[in-house]
């Protein structure tokens, strides 16, 4: 499996496009600000088929042009914690423009999600078997996406390299995401990459071994 990312928006928000082995589809990870319009045309030039956009979580960085690739043909899958910044991003609009005054309407479009993930749910994409694992802390509705096969978890914004999310933010719980990273991260093998909503990959060893935020 081919996996690319781009770093867009004004948080420079990871999206991630998945290409399955044959090279005839793909799958997106996260849709931040000009996904849509960076990552669609690429797909159509390439003449693959878009199946799946996986939303890791429901803040507004991750999921803004969801509807995007939603509109395209992709099967949406999220976690129902985050139901309403998904799918009525609209009532969250004046919190997210007291932040970035630049925003404008268009950049709240809410997203019907297809499938609702829980801990312990697994679901096939590009012939790969993914694994979910709920990490709330972060944000209520935090998934992990792992796939043992490719060795490979997308942790959005649960950790990153050298650090971990921030929990300041509303419904943001510093000891959940603790418990989250010990229990459903770091539990993963050691070996397994971690691609983050923000920043570079980085590793589960290297992560037990030196986050200082987080320690085993």
């Amino acid at each position: 499996m081919k996996i690319e990312s781009w770093s867009l928006g004004p948080f420079e928000t990871n999206a991630y496009l998945l290409t399955s082995e044959d090279g005839k589809s793909c799958a997106v990870v996260d849709a931040p600000r000009d996904a849509g319009k960076t990552l669609l045309p690429e797909i159509q030039k390439r003449g693959l088929k878009l199946t799946h956009i996986l939303i890791t979580h429901g803040h507004w960085d991750h999921m803004c042009d969801a509807h995007a690739f939603a509109s395209a043909g992709a099967q949406v899958l999220a976690h129902e914690d985050d139901q309403q910044m998904i799918e009525n991003i609209e009532a969250y609009r004046n919190r997210y423009q007291a932040m970035m005054p630049f925003l404008t309407e268009e950049d709240f479009h809410s997203c019907k999600v297809t499938q609702w993930l829980k801990q312990g749910d697994s679901f096939h994409a590009l012939g790969k078997k993914f694994e979910v694992r709920h990490v709330p802390g972060h944000c209520p509705g935090s998934l992990l996406f792992y796939c043992a096969e490719e060795k490979l978890a997308f942790t959005g914004d649960a950790i990153f390299n050298g650090s971990v999310g921030r929990t300041d933010l509303p419904n943001g719980d510093w000891h959940q995401l603790l418990k989250s990273i010990r229990e459903q991260i770091y539990t993963l093998p050691e070996e397994t990459h971690l691609l983050p909503g923000h920043g570079g990959k980085t590793s589960v060893g290297k992560e037990k071994k030196t986050n200082p935020y987080a320690r085993p």
